[in-house]
């Protein structure tokens, strides 16, 4: 089994998964900072599921990209897990556990917010790679296909925007938030594949608003 967690998103949550299936997925307490939300899910979903931390075979941990804080928060908890446990760590992209949320789909736009009308951003589209990066939000929907499948809260929050330059564009229902129960889900896709490592690193993809005030 693998352990799960994820903080790069506004919530932040932990999930179980069991040979390749979600056995169990909660959230923080919306508001509440990552730093104490995190935690409380993860005993939540081990008590729940009657799991003992032997039980595990590595921790999962979308590492970005997301909110500086929250991907500080998620990498350091998924470490300490890995070092304590002697366990391995798989770091998910929090853009490809977004698209998982919507398998089947062939044109589908990762959007987290970066605040300023900026975006991190993904676009999958069929026999292509995915390429994350910051940028503004114009810019990527002028490389996003009429009718493309839009994930994240960063979707959510420039619903109108997005939908004024493509007409044609498509939600979720639910937002097709970023949870752990997907985070989770590569995860072991991942570990199959022996995509593991000893420390998760995060993955920035612009400096943090204190970098770029002091101009570091």
């Amino acid at each position: 089994m693998i352990l799960a967690i994820s903080t790069s998103g506004p919530v932040a949550s932990a999930a179980l998964v069991g040979e390749g299936r979600l056995l169990a997925e909660r959230f923080g307490e919306e508001g509440r900072a990552h730093s104490e939300a995190v935690m409380p899910a993860v005993d939540r979903v081990l008590r729940e599921t009657g799991t003992e931390l032997a039980a595990l075979c590595a921790i999962g941990v979308d590492v970005g990209p997301g909110s500086f804080t929250g991907v500080r928060i998620g990498v350091a908890t998924a470490n300490a897990f890995g070092f304590a446990l002697n366990l391995p760590v798989v770091a998910v992209d929090s853009l490809l556990a977004l698209r998982r949320g919507a398998m089947g789909e062939e044109s589908v736009c990762a959007l987290l917010d970066a605040r300023n009308g900026n975006v991190y951003a993904a676009l999958f589209l069929p026999g292509q790679p995915h390429s994350p990066e910051a940028a503004p939000l114009e810019d990527v929907l002028a490389k996003a296909p009429e009718h493309t499948l839009f994930l994240g809260d960063g979707a959510a929050l420039h619903r109108e925007r997005i939908l004024q330059t493509m007409p044609g564009a498509r939600f979720c229902p639910d937002g097709g938030l970023l949870r752990a129960g997907n985070v989770a889900l590569c995860a072991w896709d991942k570990f199959l594949a022996g995509e593991v490592q000893q420390e998760a690193l995060p993955l920035y993809l612009r400096p943090s608003q204190a970098e770029r005030v002091s101009g570091q």
